[in-house]
């Protein structure tokens, strides 16, 4: 195939992804200006996979990024090496994990679910959920009648043994200083052999609060053609910590222990009815995607906290 055919679909492509109100941008172009954001490059790349046998994968791109550098990438992508598959060790030890585990941490953490009769039973979902605390992930565990495979930021990796153990528990990493297809393709493989998919569309921990939603999970929800789950823990923790002021056990104001030696930590769960959202073809998943995150309706405000030593 020719230079000139793969850069002229490239440039069909970023025509229709790119901000309508954006005209002939040149070469030193950045991408954020156009409006050409990681998912709709993802979007592109998946395109030219599709239509050209390309594969962007090794791109390395991000927000700086330029037209013209886009289509260097294009003009060096190396052929596409087949369906993308979820790499043997995630999840391997999600079953050992259970067996060890699941028995403590359901104690331990309380949780009472309601709703999860709306997770399928079988198939691929998402499940979108806020994320409060570092116990976001086991309390997602012990609540969900199916197995997780998680999207994690990479920073959670970067230790050798921790990467080794989040792999085998189901996570799998993405960089979000950059575009990465990587990522993108591991979570839509995930829902295409039928799994279930967790992540966190705030992208970061905010106790107390409820951020607004990043547009990924929406978008691999659409791409894939999947329902989405939303799953915000609408509880509050009626016992903290062994130790905490006003936690059972811990010291009264007369210095003398509560009598309650209760160490548990009981949080609920509510797993609201999935949304359905689907693209047209006059418009791409990405901006979909964006229009879906404005609209799930979450509640606002909520109070939940974990104990300050999470």
């Amino acid at each position: 195939m020719s230079q000139d055919a793969r850069t002229r679909t490239a440039l069909e492509l970023i025509g229709e992804l790119s901000d309508p109100a954006v005209t002939e941008p040149g070469p030193g172009t950045p991408l954020a200006a156009i409006g050409i954001d990681s998912l709709a490059f993802a979007e592109l790349a998946l395109a030219l996979e599709e239509r050209l046998g390309l594969d962007l994968g090794r791109a390395e791109l991000d927000a700086a990024a330029t037209v013209g550098e886009l289509l260097g990438a294009v003009e060096a992508a190396g052929p596409s090496r087949g369906a993308h598959e979820v790499p043997a060790s995630v999840g391997r030890l999600q079953g050992v994990a259970d067996v060890l585990a699941g028995g403590p941490l359901r104690w331990w953490l309380a949780a009472r679910v309601t709703g999860a009769e709306h997770v399928p039973e079988r198939g691929p979902a998402v499940l979108a959920m806020n994320h409060e605390s570092a116990l976001d992930i086991p309390l997602a565990v012990i609540a969900s009648p199916r197995r997780i495979t998680f999207m994690a930021k990479r920073e959670l990796f970067e230790n050798g043994f921790a990467s080794w153990s989040l792999e085998r528990l189901g996570g799998f990493r993405v960089d979000r200083s950059r575009f990465d297809l990587g990522a993108v393709r591991t979570a839509l493989a995930v829902l295409a052999r039928g799994d279930v998919l967790g992540m966190y569309p705030e992208g970061t921990r905010s106790p107390g609060r409820l951020l607004p939603f990043l547009d990924g999970a929406a978008w691999i929800a659409l791409q894939a053609g999947v329902r989405s789950c939303r799953w915000p823990w609408t509880g509050s923790i009626a016992a903290t910590w062994p130790g905490d002021p006003g936690a059972p056990g811990s010291a009264s104001r007369s210095g003398r222990r509560s009598r309650s030696s209760a160490s548990t930590i009981r949080v609920s769960v509510v797993v609201e009815p999935p949304s359905s959202h689907r693209s047209s073809a006059a418009r791409s998943s990405a901006t979909c995607a964006r229009d879906a995150s404005r609209v799930w309706p979450f509640s606002r405000g909520l109070t939940v906290g974990y104990p300050p030593r999470v």
